[in-house]
């Protein structure tokens, strides 16, 4: 992806908290300011519950039918307690707050991620890479930001009772401090690796964990399973997944090891050092310089500033994960291409009288191969274009390059004699209505299928209805239990299922329903036999008399429709013309003319078209 310019690392991740900060502070204003308040609340239980303690055990050994320490000993029990409740009380208030606030910022954060792939060039979709990215980037989702105001806070409210109980050991020794920081280091060090690791297994494996994750969705796709219980490729599947599985878990398991083995190392290291304190102590209470009671608190001070140092390692392992991780993420939130169009004055579009390509090349990001080799030619409001040429031959390349969708290297695209970097995208595309090859069939119900062509009109059922009798479906929806609300899958109670052609009928209304100037075809019917994909041609040409239209298509028989045919071979315009100039060449057009013939000697295409 295009990136702004480099920074420091840290100077980068300071301004990712600050935005984050500004995101959770914005969003829930209150929420923060009582997650902060009550984060440095509970700093002060750990040193209070280990001074009731000593007291408490202090007393004890003084009871001996004493009725005034018996007292004692029950009201700082009883103390002991609430302090206990109090601090589980705040923590399951934190824990809800947390929540709160994630479940908000991570809703924001995937709404601006998903705005901005949708202004991302379509040509960034052709690059492996822009994938990797995408993925550490959800990943980084899960943390938000406030997972790393969460443990800054953390490690504020973990100082502070580290101050405390160090305190009450630097009264004991002042090597009790020293060591048991020295002996917590290896441990946090650790912690640091292991992070590193895991992100660099992570990036190793993303291509793995993409394809895994679509052949685990083979199993829940109706079209695949038929397939797979037909050809009989479920053990092969199984036996693919098993492998990109084991993969991935042999590249897991290598981090998980080698945090084994040093984790070992650092306990033992932490076990030493408590033993050391432990007989430092037990000699102060042997040369009478330390009660019991101040044993039993010190020695839970000692575990207490391990478990505290342990606690402020993993906030910072966290921090430096989240931070690893929200670079990808950033990429993407801060993603800017300001050569795509001109967003100064954008010129607005209120219909498409021309579209002219002068000498326009195209190559996919990371490929020498021109996908579109210096075209030109023009389209004036009204006329029937069909651009043919067999499978790889920049078709929709080109038609996407018309679309704006991808930017030329070379040449330029003028609409209305305005070049298309200059116009209003938005506004352009509000002219346009495409059919693509590979045309969504959104798992909705009739009236969003239909009406995702044009949302103005998504209550207007009327209008939609009036579309499904043009493209012949409407007896079939009608009939359907809840009409237009019904969902066009079998996943959703009570849907129904289309077929294939059927499909394509509701991709025509879906792009009939906006009032364009320009609609395009571009080889949705390549699944259909010869007739059906001409009926279908005959069906669009008759709702889009009056509009400019451009078919694409790797098959003839359409194509006597139109009022020019351009004929593209490896990028080029080899041949542009009508039929009877184009057949009279006998160059490629008559060429696939000739080898498709077979295919329309039905009696009607006979009629009808050829």
């Amino acid at each position: 992806m295009r990136q702004v310019v480099k920074e420091n690392a840290f100077i980068n991740f300071m301004k990712t908290q600050v935005y984050f900060l500004k995101l959770i502070y914005k969003e829930h204003p209150k929420g923060f300011i009582l997650f902060f308040v009550l984060s440095l609340s509970t700093s002060v239980i750990p040193p209070i519950v280990i001074l009731l303690n000593k007291e408490i055990i202090d007393t004890l050994t003084l009871l001996n039918n004493n009725s005034d320490a018996l007292k004692v000993a029950i009201f700082l029990i009883a103390g002991l307690f609430l302090v206990q409740y109090i601090s589980a009380l705040l923590g399951n208030i934190l824990e809800y707050v947390f929540f709160k606030i994630s479940q908000t910022v991570s809703f924001v954060l995937q709404k601006l991620m998903k705005h901005k792939l949708i202004e991302i060039p379509l040509e960034e979709y052709e690059d492996s890479h822009f994938f990797d990215n995408v993925n550490l980037a959800n990943i980084a989702l899960n943390g938000n930001g406030i997972k790393v105001v969460s443990s800054v806070i953390s490690i504020i409210g973990n100082i502070i009772s580290l101050i405390a109980i160090l305190g009450l050991l630097l009264s004991i020794h002042w090597s009790m401090p020293i060591a048991l920081f020295i002996s917590t280091l290896p441990g946090v060090i650790l912690i640091f690796i292991a992070k590193r690791k895991k992100y660099a297994v992570n990036r190793k494996t993303s291509p793995q964990s993409r394809e895994l994750s679509f052949t685990d969705g083979l199993f829940l796709n109706r079209s695949a399973i038929s397939e797979i219980k037909v050809y009989g490729t479920g053990n092969y599947l199984i036996e693919k997944w098993s492998n990109i599985f084991k993969y991935i878990q042999t590249n897991n398991m290598g981090v998980a090891y080698w945090e084994c083995k040093t984790k070992s190392i650092a306990v033992l290291i932490l076990q030493l050092s408590s033993l050391g304190v432990s007989l430092l102590l037990v000699s102060q209470i042997y040369s009478n310089q330390l009660s019991i009671g101040s044993y039993v608190a010190l020695l839970g001070a000692v575990t207490s500033v391990q478990g505290i140092f342990g606690m402020i390692g993993g906030n910072l392992g966290s921090i430096f994960e989240t931070a690893i991780y929200n670079n990808a993420l950033m990429k993407i939130i801060n993603y800017s291409n300001e050569s795509v169009h001109d967003k100064s004055s954008p010129k607005d579009v209120g219909s498409i009288e021309s579209i002219s390509l002068d000498n326009v090349s195209f190559y996919y990001p990371k490929s020498d191969a021109m996908a579109l080799n210096k075209v030109s030619f023009t389209i004036n409001k009204g006329e029937k274009i069909s651009i043919v040429g067999y499978n790889g031959s920049g078709k929709t390349t080109l038609v996407k390059c018309i679309l704006g969708l991808y930017q030329v290297n070379d040449g330029e695209i003028k609409i209305n004699n305005v070049n298309i970097a200059k116009i209003n995208q938005e506004k352009y595309f509000k002219l346009i209505s495409v059919l693509f090859q590979d045309f969504s069939r959104f798992k909705y119900d009739v009236r969003e299928n239909v009406a995702l062509g044009d949302l103005s009109k998504l209550k207007n059922d009327e209008e939609i209805y009036e579309m499904l009798q043009k493209v012949g479906l409407y007896e079939k929806v009608f009939n359907f239990e809840h009409k237009l609300d019904t969902y066009l899958t079998k996943e959703i109670p009570n849907g129904s299922e289309l077929s294939g052609g059927e499909w394509q009928r509701v991709a025509l209304a879906r792009g009939f329903l906006r009032d364009a100037d320009l609609m395009i075809l571009d080889e949705p019917t390549a699944a259909l036999d010869p007739i059906n994909e001409l009926k279908l041609f005959e069906l669009f040409h008759s709702l889009s008399r009056d509009k400019t239209t451009i078919t694409i298509s790797h098959r003839i028989g359409p194509t006597k429709y139109s009022d020019k045919i351009i004929v593209m071979d490896q990028g080029k315009i080899v041949e542009a013309g009508n039929y009877d100039y184009l057949m009279s060449l006998k160059g490629l057009y008559y060429e696939m003319y000739m080898s498709q013939m077979k295919f329309y000697q039905d009696s009607r295409v006979e009629e009808g078209v050829m």
